[in-house]
This record gives structure tokens, C-alpha cells and sequence, in this order.
């Protein structure tokens, strides 16, 4: 599971730079056009300037689709890895409440057995606690992931609304 939640964070880090990086682009491309169209208020428009418009508006919409998909695609990871996370927090708890037993128990008792006990669980908490620790970072990361594809997604909707009517 750790394997999984570092893979899907990183392959999302590199999706949302190169979508950064596109609506960059297509950003700067709309505002030349958007120039382009004031400048040619009082005259006639030729075709390929037209076809550059079309052609940026499917790059926008596509863009916007895009975002759209993958942001429902990452609530649902998110989901998975806050089930996941809740789970092993509750083997974590458990085991650190079994931990603090067993050390009150050799406390008490004697026996060989009950000194063992607490070194035993102690070696069992530890991978529990770096375990949930790292699914806990990296959802918080995901929680990152998700507000920039958010802005990424406003970002791209909010182009489209500045630009005037053709």
C-alpha cells in the first residue's frame, strides 16, 4: 500500500506540472488572441485567425474535461487512502494501548514471559507507527494535489469566461 500511495502522488505531481505548464501556454496563446481581436474590431477577420480561435476553445474545453476527470479520478483515491489511513490507525492505537499494557503488566509481574511481551509488541508498533505516519503525509500531499487541481480547473474555466464574444 505505502508503494501504491507514493506512485499515484508522484504520477499526479507530474500530471498537474504538465497540465500547469499547458494552461500557461494556452493562457498566454489566449491572451495574444484575445489582443488579436481587439486590434481587428473595425475589420474584417481572416480564416486562419478564426480556425486559431476554434482551435483554442476544443484545446480549452478538452483541457477543462480533462481536469474535470481527474479530479473526480483523485476524490476517489483520496477516499480509498483515508479508509486506509483510518484503519491503520486504529491497528496503531491498538497496539500502543497493548504496548502500555504489556510494560504495566511486567511491572507487576515477574515472569519471563510478561518482560518478553512488552519488546515483542514494541517491535510490531514501530512499522505500525512509521506506516501510518507515511499514509498520513502523503493524504495530506493529496490534499495539496487536490486545491491545485481545483485552482488548475478554475484556472482553465476562467480563461474561457475573459475572453470576448467572436
Amino acid at each position: 500500500m505505502e508503494q501504491r500511495i507514493l506512485q499515484y502522488r508522484k504520477q499526479i505531481d507530474e500530471w498537474l506540472t504538465e497540465m500547469e505548464q499547458n494552461v500557461q501556454t494556452l493562457s498566454q496563446h489566449g491572451e495574444y488572441s484575445t489582443q488579436a481581436v481587439q486590434r481587428q474590431t473595425h475589420t474584417q477577420k481572416t480564416d486562419t485567425e478564426k480556425t486559431d480561435i476554434k482551435k483554442t476553445d476544443t484545446e480549452e474545453q478538452t483541457m477543462q474535461e480533462m481536469v474535470q476527470d481527474k479530479l473526480k479520478e483523485h476524490l476517489v483515491q483520496v477516499g480509498f487512502f483515508q479508509h486506509e489511513r483510518l484503519i491503520h490507525l486504529i491497528v496503531t492505537v491498538t497496539f500502543a494501548l497493548l504496548e502500555m499494557l504489556a510494560i504495566v503488566l511486567s511491572v507487576i509481574s515477574d515472569s519471563l514471559f510478561t518482560l518478553l511481551l512488552p519488546i515483542v509488541i514494541l517491535i510490531l508498533l514501530i512499522p505500525y507507527i512509521r506506516h501510518y505516519y507515511i499514509l498520513e503525509n502523503e493524504v495530506q500531499k493529496m490534499y495539496v494535489q487536490y486545491d491545485r487541481m481545483r485552482r488548475l480547473q478554475q484556472t482553465a474555466a476562467g480563461s474561457k469566461i475573459e475572453k470576448p464574444e467572436r
